[in-house]
């Protein structure tokens, strides 16, 4: 499988696009953590509001600030002209210009792994696409005939027997975890409504967050499923998590700008209302209260252009996104940031959508050969064999699978759902092959995970806890761990931490290859990451599952297992 040509892919010719919030040319990275590059507006110049963060509480503290408080007394009721007062609210904008920075700019962008976008592109790699997969039928080929040496059947049945036990149920469990998640659309609504005061959204949102996550884990338990069934429900419930947070946090984010807006609206014209009546007084211009009143006029103007794109877009503003239907289809969508409005595809391709359908499934069968026929033999000799060959028998058959599985993912599962819901941005990894660090890698292979993390905690960290770059980093690098973890405690029914500490590793393998020495090895940093990812799952595996092999499943039934050779 090999990399495409750098760059952006251009426009396919079947998509339109929603014009986003800002355009690339005002993007500048602001850090190369985890979360990687933190889009960041450009601020327009002579901005009173340049480099302030915003929360929503500071927010509700600008509508009664002293710049945007009427007063009470006679006058013209738009506020204390003089010392400055109009200056006072110059924190207004800083909700626009902090929060604009972490939206990604979604656009119409094809997959970089696709054979339509390699083919447009004449990309001179794409023969090495088709030995890729002509590799893996020989593959496929080799193993079946050996199967049917050995075992008589072309393809073993254990791992398929391990899939269909209690599948009913793992299907209606998974209906009602999706059908649950509408809750926050429900919530938002009401503040909508103002049935339920703004104030308390945060504490909702993250009330329900926590039960209804503790809730997923619980009936994984319950139940007692499979480490196949249990892996599943675990990582899409995080997935939903993920969703649901990020509803909640745009929207109530979103209130919080209509009501700023809408105060600012009113403020303006009560301005320029006096402006008027006393343009004819004799020499009035030149008085302070005129130039002051006239600096506020702009300075709101300019901020209501900076805070109305986030509330207006081509075919939609809020609060009028705040449907059931909207949400609907943001569940659907290949993405974990929330946005008012999308870039859409002019049209659907069923014969696209078919072949990503077939792509999965064909991709699906080989990865179910590798697991039954080269990892499965493997880990049951766990008795056998010591765990140093236990990792040496597992490097090949990790790493095949971990491709196979970031292919049905993010190339297949991604594209089909954006076809069947007209998403453009198909940009959904980077050509992390090519990474010469992991911060790098940890931007590029999983990128809907990587905005969340960029958006929702490594910018939301810095912004409204006045962490530096450093410490919002490593509260990234944690928070993506412990969620890393959880998914394999909840498999292996167990807390052993060895995802945890090897995550949180990479952080000082990092800083080591930032020194400008080693910056400077592109082919050494490439060679020590495809290490790292050779060593790194098949580690992992063993830790994890040989524990379980070696004491939950009995001795004699590994005894006549022979060691598989990858072909």
């Amino acid at each position: 499988m090999s990399a495409p040509t750098a760059g952006l892919h251009p426009r396919p010719p079947h998509v339109r696009l929603v014009p986003a919030d800002r355009s690339d040319a005002e993007t500048s990275e602001a850090s190369e953590s985890e979360v990687g590059p933190a889009r960041a507006q450009a601020q327009p110049r002579g901005s009173l509001l340049a480099g302030r963060a915003h929360t929503p509480s500071s927010e509700k503290q600008l509508l009664n600030s002293p710049g945007s408080r009427r007063r009470s007394g006679g006058g013209s009721g738009t506020g204390d002209l003089t010392d400055g007062g109009y200056e006072s609210s110059s924190s207004v904008g800083s909700a626009a210009r902090a929060r604009r920075a972490r939206k990604k700019a979604f656009r119409a962008r094809s997959s970089r792994l696709d054979y339509e976008t390699l083919d447009r592109e004449g990309n001179s790699f794409r023969g090495f696409f088709v030995l890729f997969w002509m590799g893996f039928v020989w593959y496929t080929l080799t193993t079946v005939y050996h199967s049917l040496r050995t075992d008589g059947v072309p393809v073993r049945l254990q791992l398929f027997f391990t899939f269909s036990q209690d599948a009913v149920n793992l299907a209606i469990s998974d209906a009602v975890l999706v059908a649950s998640c509408f809750v926050p659309a429900v919530l938002q609504r009401l503040i909508r409504w103002r049935l339920l005061p703004l104030s308390s959204a945060h504490v909702l949102q993250h009330v329900w967050q926590g039960l209804w996550f503790g809730a997923v884990v619980f009936w994984t338990f319950y139940r007692d499923w499979p480490w196949s069934h249990s892996g599943f429900f675990t990582m899409h419930g995080i997935a939903m998590l993920m969703k649901q947070h990020s509803y909640m946090a745009t929207n109530t984010e979103l209130h919080y700008k209509k009501r700023l807006v809408d105060s600012m609206d009113k403020e303006l014209a009560e301005l320029r209302k006096v402006a008027i009546a006393n343009a004819s007084a004799v020499s009035y211009e030149a008085t302070e209260e005129a130039r002051a009143r006239e600096s506020r006029i702009q300075f709101l103007v300019s901020e209501l252009e900076a805070l109305r794109p986030d509330l207006v877009r081509p075919n939609v503003q809020f609060p009028n996104n705040i449907t059931f239907v909207n949400f609907a289809y943001y569940m659907l969508v290949p993405t974990l940031v929330y946005e008012i409005e999308y870039p859409r595809t002019t049209r659907f391709r069923p014969v696209y959508f078919i072949e990503k359908v077939i792509a999965t499934l064909f991709t699906f069968s080989l990865l179910y050969i590798t697991v039954e026929h080269y990892i499965f033999p493997i880990l049951a000799m766990s008795r056998q064999i010591d765990f140093i060959s236990s990792i040496m028998y597992l490097m090949m058959p990790f790493m095949i699978g971990y491709l196979l599985i970031f292919y049905i993912i993010f190339e297949c599962i991604c594209n089909a759902f954006a076809e069947l819901t007209y998403f453009a941005d198909r940009d959904f990894y980077d050509d992390w092959w090519n990474s010469t660090t992991f911060d790098e890698f940890a931007r590029k292979w999983n990128k809907p995970v990587h905005e969340f993390l960029l958006r929702h905690v490594y910018l939301e960290s810095m912004s409204s806890y006045k962490l530096s770059k450093q410490n919002a980093t490593l509260l990234t690098f944690f928070v993506s761990s412990c969620f890393h973890e959880v998914v394999m405690a909840v498999t292996g029914k167990r807390v052993r931490m060895y995802f945890f500490i090897l995550q949180m590793f990479q952080i000082p393998l990092i800083y080591f290859a930032r020194i400008p020495f080693v910056r400077r090895q592109k082919l050494f940093g490439n060679a020590l990451f495809w290490f790292g990812m050779f060593l790194g799952p098949p580690l992992l595996g063993a830790a994890y599952a040989r524990e379980h092999w070696y004491y939950y499943i009995p001795q004699d039934a590994a005894a006549n297992v022979t060691i598989p050779i990858v072909p």
